[in-house]
């Protein structure tokens, strides 16, 4: 049996990730199989020249492993369907804290959303200040949460993008190195 990778999984409620063909954009999908948004993710690099073929397989086995992670600094957009109504993600990163310092946020249909990193492994969700959900990571196995409230369509929306591309607990530095020599 193939396992398949925790970004390539859906939620306990069914939504799901699928990346497009050139690995620069997400969709997400709710239960139903409808497409509901779409957002652009950071490109694989793709080498040429002596060696490309192994060096685009490593990145290429990564990338299945790991799945895909926002582009940079700036808010990224995200393509609401519909209507391609606009919203905005952001994975945290800035200028002068340390990772498990960095706090993701969304803003979805009117809503501010926060992704609190609060562990090695812990994130919490916020909607205007109110917890909604508790993420907790088990290892590349499994993502389990706990939600505080009932939630909507907007909020699962939100939450798979969390879950999936900002992933809970951040391991840190330490971390990336020692999966960078593996990968």
């Amino acid at each position: 049996m193939t396992d398949i990778p925790l970004w390539r999984r859906p939620t306990r409620g069914g939504w799901r990730l699928e990346a497009d063909e050139a690995r620069t954009r997400v969709d997400v999908f709710d239960p139903t199989g409808r497409g509901r948004a779409s957002v652009a993710t950071k490109p694989v690099q793709h080498f040429t020249g002596r060696f490309a073929e192994r060096q685009n397989a490593v990145t290429s086995r990564a990338f299945e492993t790991s799945g895909p992670s926002l582009p940079g600094r700036e808010p990224t957009p995200v393509t609401l369907n519909p209507h391609d109504e606009q919203a905005f993600v952001s994975d945290g990163r800035g200028h002068g804290h340390r990772r498990r310092e960095k706090t993701g946020h969304a803003l979805v249909h009117g809503r501010r959303y926060e992704f609190l990193h609060t562990g090695g492994r812990r994130a919490d969700a916020m909607r205007d200040g109110t917890r909604i959900a508790s993420f907790v990571r088990r290892g590349s196995r499994s993502v389990s949460r706990d939600d505080h409230c009932v939630l909507d369509e907007t909020d699962e929306l939100v939450l798979i993008i969390f879950e999936k591309l900002l992933k809970p607990g951040r391991p840190g530095a330490i971390s990336d190195f020692f999966t960078a020599l593996t990968g």
